[in-house]
């Protein structure tokens, strides 16, 4: 908007609909503003997409099946449950089985999983209940505080962290994923389910990403199926933008975030149109893609430079989506019947050596020899999802990007690995057989970033996860806090603190930069900043209410 006179179109232009732009855009269009969300897709979701990808009527998650949304404030705030939005919550939540029939379950129940665990090792069975009081309970409130509020530096997490639980948890940063594992487990089988669960994420074996560790455990039994599909969420934030007047666009493409004397205006189109802001621009895609929609020109060297050594993920997922007569079956049910009714189920790789192979294989641009991952029937918990007595099943399993050295080698390999992947799920599901399974639907990593463009190279969490990208470094230090050095322009996707997952985390935080900022009185009650001891009792109880919905 150039013209002083000009009323502008909205208050606020939220770019991309995936569930942080849509939770952004929500809690400011219930505080009373004007706000717009622009989707390049013909719905919103992104990363929250359901699609009958096999046969009509099979319904599958095309990025996102497991929801930790329910842990943070979000639901609460919004009411979201009164916009269709539910979740069921496994007493099973995963499983790891092995090629000799044997398997590892996890389960809601501490002392269940401890039983699990003490058929491989006593002293781990004992390590996980101390692991699950400490972090899944104790702390459990604090690491969503970390997640739930701006980024800190590790000097300024030393200055709120009191105690020794405080002195554990900042312990673990230096680490690498296998140390963090290893220094807690003796197992080797229970070191791969860890293992396992923290590559999922997209996690690599390097030094300084050893915190994810406590934070797993702050929500290990705490999966979430979403009711509906992940689009579930998406459509109840957009039923409750509607309703506080935001207006939904779908299908238009922005060109570019326009930009005036160091003050964000809008946005262009790619039909040519032109959206004005009045107040903010919040940008849902990737911060690398946001830098160059607002233009290079409008930032300084240290912003661009940093934006430009951006790293995305070291290897990505490829997905096996299957519709079924009869759910799948594992022989390693024999060994432990709680396998069958398990949400996250893992296969593949039977110790830390062949995880560290596979690593070795995809860094390289190969598929693995033997794939390793997690999968899931959600129609065992959600039987909307497929026709009556029927299911959906996926695999998902690590992959490189550039198979072969090309990206374009998913296409034209795409039969000959989802029969590969059929076969070596058989070998742990004997009934996938070809009168149980009616269709198979692979999706690849370039499918991953054709659906989602902030996925770019299939990185599902929108960027790695190293120590330059993480907390108070992600994307950069200059963009750290969801801010940008233009005026009005903030950042709210995945690739800002906390990062990937359905968490809403960038979202919900940027919301709070951004009310701050226009100074907004905020009709929710905002996480308190993390700090131990917790906070008082009013706000502790802010925190921790609709933790255990």
């Amino acid at each position: 908007m150039t013209g002083e006179s000009r009323v502008a179109d909205y208050d606020g232009i939220v770019v991309g609909g995936g569930h942080n732009g849509l939770t952004c855009a929500a809690y400011l269009a219930k505080a009373g503003l004007r706000v717009c969300v622009v989707e390049r897709n013909p719905d919103m979701g992104g990363g929250c997409s359901t699609a009958e990808l096999t046969l009509p009527g099979f319904r599958h998650n095309t990025h996102s099946a497991y929801h930790f949304l329910a842990e943070g404030p979000v639901p609460r705030d919004l009411e979201l449950h009164r916009y269709g939005l539910s979740y069921v919550y496994p007493p099973v939540q995963h499983a790891m089985v092995f090629s000799d029939g044997a398997a590892v379950t996890i389960h809601r129940d501490p002392q269940r999983t401890a039983d699990s665990f003490r058929r491989f090792s006593k002293k781990d069975a004992d390590r996980y209940a101390e692991l699950h009081e400490t972090f899944g309970v104790q702390l459990r409130q604090l690491m969503n505080q970390f997640i739930y509020s701006p980024p800190l530096t590790p000097a300024e997490i030393g200055a709120r962290l009191d105690g020794p639980l405080g002195v554990e948890l900042a312990a673990y940063g230096p680490l690498t994923l296998h140390e963090a594992v290893e220094q807690n487990f003796e197992d080797e089988r229970i070191r791969s389910v860890f293992l396992a669960f923290l590559h999922a994420v997209g996690l690599e074996n390097v030094p300084g990403v050893g915190s994810f560790f406590p934070r797993l455990f702050s929500r290990l039994t705490r999966l979430g199926v979403p009711i509906g599909g992940a689009v579930s969420v998406a459509l109840a934030l957009e039923r409750l933008i509607d309703e506080h007047g935001g207006e939904l666009i779908r299908g238009r493409h922005v060109e570019a975030i326009t930009v005036d004397d160091a003050r964000v205006t809008g946005v262009r189109l790619d039909d040519g149109g032109v959206l004005t802001a009045g107040r903010f621009v919040a940008s849902g895609v990737d911060a690398p893609q946001t830098i160059r929609l607002a233009g290079e020109e409008n930032f300084d060297a240290a912003v661009v430079e940093g934006i430009r050594g951006y790293r995305w993920q070291g290897h990505s997922l490829v997905t096996l989506h299957l519709a079924l007569a009869e759910a799948p079956c594992y022989a390693a049910a024999a060994f432990d019947p709680a396998v069958d009714r398990a949400f996250s189920l893992v296969f593949g790789a039977e110790n830390g050596a062949e995880i560290e192979t596979m690593f070795e294989q995809i860094h390289d641009g190969r598929l693995p020899d033997r794939l390793a991952g997690n999968g899931a029937c959600p129609t065992l918990f959600d039987p909307t999802m497929a026709p009556a007595g029927r299911h959906t099943a996926f695999w998902w399993p690590w992959a490189p990007y550039e198979l072969d050295g090309d990206a374009a080698s998913w296409d034209s390999r795409r039969d000959e690995v989802a029969r590969t992947m059929l076969a070596q799920w058989r070998d742990y599901a004997p009934n996938l057989t070809d009168e149980n399974v009616l269709a198979t639907a692979l999706f690849t990593p370039v499918d991953i970033e054709r659906h989602c463009i902030s996925m770019q190279r299939g990185s599902h969490h929108l960027g790695a996860y190293l120590p330059q990208q993480l907390g108070p470094n992600r994307p950069t230090p200059q963009l750290a806090h969801y801010r940008t050095p233009i005026a009005g322009l903030y950042l709210c996707s995945a690739s800002s603190h906390a990062g990937g997952a359905v968490s809403a985390s960038p979202g919900y935080n940027a919301a709070n930069a951004i009310a701050h900022d226009l100074e907004l009185e905020p009709w929710w009650t905002p996480v308190p900043p993390p700090a131990w001891p917790l906070c008082g009792d009013e706000q502790q109880a802010a925190v921790s209410a609709g933790l255990d919905t």
